[in-house]
C-alpha cells in the first residue's frame, strides 16, 4: 500500500503534466472586452430630447389656441361685461366699446358711469400652478379699479376656490388706476393658493400697466400724421408703437425718428374753449424736429393764429424731452401769440406736461420691470435648503444611515410637503409645459423640477423619488407594517398604470382641453386646507396601502415619478421600450392637433 505522501506526490505530477498537454484555449485567455456604454448615453439623450420636443409641440399648439383666442375675445367679451355690469351699480344700461381694449358703461341717459377691461388676452402670458386667469375689472371715470371679478380661470380649481372664497383679495386691487404702475401695492396672496394669486395680481398688473387711452384724443398716429411734421417726398413709413408714439422708418426699414402726440399723456389743459393735442416730431438722436397742432377743441380763428406764427414753435425744437419736461416758460419768457393768448399758452403748457409725463412713464417702466421680480419667499428659501440636503444625503454614504433617513423622511413630510407644497405633479409639470414656465412667481418649485429632471440622466440617480417627494417619505415611513403577499401580486398586474396615467394627462393637456390633472394625484392633498375631496382620499388611501405594500402609489401608481424614471441613464437605456413608442405615438398625434 503506497504512502499518502507518495500518492499524494504522484497526483500533482500528474496533474501538471496533464496540463502541460492541454492545448490553449484563446477564447478563455483573451481578455473579456466592457459593454459598450455609448448606445446607453445616446438612448437616455435621445429621450430627453423627443420629450423636450413634445413640450414645444404643446407650447406651440397652446400659443396658436391663444392666438385664436385672441382675435374672438373682444367680440365675446362685451356680452360678458353686459352680464356682469352689476358690479358697479344697477344704472348701467348699456356697454360701448373702446379703443384700447374697454368698454364704457352707460345709464340709460347714456351719460358715462365707468370703465371696464378684462385681463385677457393682454395678460395671457401670465401663468399660474397650471393656466392663466380672466379678471373682469370695473374702474370709475378716473379710471381707478373700483371692483374685481374673476370670469375663468385654467388654474387648479381647488386653488381658484380658495381666492374665491378669500374675501380680502380682489378689495386689494381697489385704486388701482389704468396706465399708473405707480399705484400698484403689494398683494397678500391666499393662504394654500400663492402661486395662483400671484399670477392673478401679476395679470391685473400687465393690464392696468398699459397706456392710459385719452377719450378726447383717441385718433391713433397714422400716415397723415407724417405729412404734417415729416419730409414725405422720400419713402417713409410709420409704425405705431402704442397710442401714443410711432416709430418713424426709411424704405431700408431704419428707424429715422419718431412721432409722439400729446393727447394720451395730457388732454384736460384748457385754453378759451378746450383742450389741444400737439403731434412732435424727433430725429434719431431724440431731439425735437418739428412741432404743430393735430386737434383742438378751441375757436378755429386762434388755432389759425397759432399757425401762423412760426416763432411760437421755435421755443420748443431741438430739444430732448428731458429738456422740454424741465422748460421754464416763464423763464424762458415765452409768450402768447397775439389774438389767441390763452390757446397758445394752453399749448405751450400742453407740450411740457406733455414731456413730463412721458419722462414719468419711461421711468414707471422701468419700475415696472424691477416689480417683476422673482417673488422669493422664505419657503423657497426651505426649498433650496432641502435640495441641497436631498443631494448631500442621496450622493454620499449618509444614505446608508437608517436614523438619518428616519428623520429626513419626518423632514420631508412635515415641512416640505405639508408646510411649502412644493411638490412635482402631473398638473404642474404638464401645465407649465404647455402655458409657460412660471419661474419668477414659484422659484422655489422651478428649482425643483429643475434638479429633479437634471440628475437622473447626468448622474443615474432618481433623487426626486427617493430623497425629495414628501409622499414617498410618508411611505417609507410606514414600510415595515405587515407584508400583504397576495396584494404585490395584485398590484404587479397594474405596472402598466402609471405610464398609462402619464400618456393620458399628455393627451388631455393638448389645446381645448383643461381637465384638473390634481385630482389624479394624491400631492395636490399636502396643501390640504384648499385641496379637493379626492386628492385627499387618494392620499389617505395610497399611505394606508403602502402599510401592507412597500411604496405601493410609488411602484404602481405615479406618473410623475414614471416620468423621471424613463429619464434615468441606466445600462438598460439603450433598450427600445414600449415606453418609446407610446412617446414617438404623442408625439404624431400632437403634431395633428397643433
Amino acid at each position: 500500500m503506497p504512502h499518502p505522501a507518495t500518492v499524494g506526490t504522484s497526483q500533482k505530477i500528474d496533474h501538471r503534466i496533464a496540463r502541460s498537454s492541454m492545448p490553449d484555449l484563446p477564447i478563455i485567455d483573451a481578455p473579456v472586452q466592457p459593454k459598450s456604454r455609448w448606445r446607453a448615453t445616446v438612448a437616455t439623450w435621445f429621450r430627453c430630447v423627443a420629450v423636450a420636443f413634445l413640450a414645444m409641440l404643446l407650447r406651440t399648439g397652446e400659443a396658436r389656441h391663444t392666438g385664436e383666442a385672441r382675435h374672438t375675445g373682444e367680440k365675446s367679451a362685451d356680452s360678458t361685461i353686459v352680464v356682469d355690469t352689476n358690479l358697479i351699480s344697477d344704472v348701467v344700461a348699456d356697454v360701448m366699446p373702446m379703443d384700447g381694449g374697454l368698454w364704457q358703461l352707460r345709464d340709460a341717459s347714456e351719460d358715462s358711469t365707468g370703465f371696464a377691461a378684462l385681463t385677457l388676452p393682454n395678460a395671457a402670458h401670465v401663468i399660474g400652478y397650471r393656466g392663466s386667469s380672466n379678471v373682469l375689472l370695473i374702474l370709475n371715470e378716473q379710471l381707478q379699479v373700483v371692483n374685481a371679478k374673476l370670469l375663468s380661470s385654467d388654474d387648479t380649481p381647488e386653488h381658484v376656490d380658495a381666492i374665491l372664497r378669500d374675501g380680502f383679495f380682489f378689495p386689494q386691487f381697489n385704486g388701482w388706476t389704468l396706465g399708473d404702475p405707480g399705484s400698484f401695492t403689494d398683494v397678500d396672496a391666499t393662504s394654500g393658493a400663492t402661486l395662483t394669486g400671484l399670477a392673478i395680481a401679476e395679470a391685473i398688473a400687465v393690464r392696468l400697466g398699459s397706456e392710459k387711452p385719452s377719450l378726447r384724443f383717441p385718433d391713433a398716429l397714422n400716415t397723415e400724421d407724417l405729412k404734417t411734421v415729416f419730409d414725405t417726398s422720400t419713402d417713409i413709413t410709420v409704425l405705431p408703437i402704442d397710442g401714443t408714439e410711432a416709430k418713424v422708418v426709411d424704405s431700408n426699414g431704419i428707424e429715422i425718428g419718431r412721432l409722439i402726440r400729446t393727447g394720451p399723456l395730457v388732454d384736460s389743459l384748457t385754453g378759451y374753449q378746450g383742450p389741444s393735442e400737439v403731434i412732435m416730431a424727433l430725429d434719431a438722436d431724440g431731439r425735437t424736429q418739428k412741432l404743430a397742432l393735430r386737434r383742438t377743441y378751441d375757436n378755429k380763428p386762434y388755432v389759425d393764429y397759432l399757425n401762423d406764427e412760426p416763432w411760437f414753435w421755435n421755443t420748443f425744437q431741438r430739444k430732448q424731452l428731458g429738456e422740454l419736461a424741465a422748460l421754464d416758460l416763464e423763464g424762458e419768457q415765452v409768450e402768447g401769440v397775439s389774438g389767441a393768448t390763452m390757446t397758445s399758452m394752453a399749448v405751450a403748457e400742453t407740450i411740457v406736461a406733455a414731456a413730463r409725463q412721458y419722462e414719468q412713464r419711461q421711468f414707471a417702466a422701468a419700475i415696472e420691470v424691477q416689480r417683476r421680480r422673482i417673488h422669493w419667499s422664505r419657503h423657497d428659501t426651505g426649498t433650496a435648503f432641502v435640495l441641497i440636503g436631498a443631494v448631500v444625503i442621496g450622493t454620499t454614504r449618509l444614505r446608508g444611515s437608517r436614523r438619518i433617513q428616519i428623520c429626513w423622511n419626518v423632514f420631508l413630510t412635515g415641512y416640505f410637503g405639508l408646510v411649502t407644497g412644493n411638490l412635482i405633479s402631473l398638473a404642474v409639470v404638464t401645465g407649465w409645459a404647455a402655458k409657460g414656465f412660471a419661474w419668477r412667481l414659484a422659484p422655489g418649485l422651478a428649482a425643483v423640477i429643475i434638479i429633479s429632471f437634471i440628475l437622473p440622466v447626468t448622474t443615474k440617480r432618481n433623487l426626486y423619488c427617493s430623497h425629495i417627494c414628501p409622499h414617498g417619505a410618508a411611505q417609507q415611513l410606514l414600510r415595515r407594517g405587515v407584508r400583504w403577499t397576495n396584494g404585490v401580486r395584485w398590484l404587479r398586474r397594474m405596472k402598466w398604470l402609471p405610464g398609462m396615467t402619464l400618456a393620458t394627462a399628455v393627451v388631455v393637456t393638448m389645446p381645448d382641453h383643461n381637465w384638473n390633472l390634481a385630482a389624479w394625484e394624491p400631492f395636490n392633498a399636502y396643501i390640504w386646507y384648499v385641496a379637493g375631496a379626492g386628492s385627499i382620499a387618494l392620499a389617505v388611501a395610497s399611505l394606508a396601502l403602502s402599510t401592507a405594500v412597500p411604496m405601493a402609489y410609488c411602484r404602481y401608481a405615479c406618473g410623475t415619478g414614471r416620468l423621471l424614471e424613463y429619464l434615468r441613464h441606466s445600462a438598460r437605456s439603450d433598450r427600445f421600450l414600449l415606453a418609446d413608442g407610446v412617446l414617438l405615438a404623442l408625439l404624431l398625434l400632437s403634431a395633428i392637433v397643433r
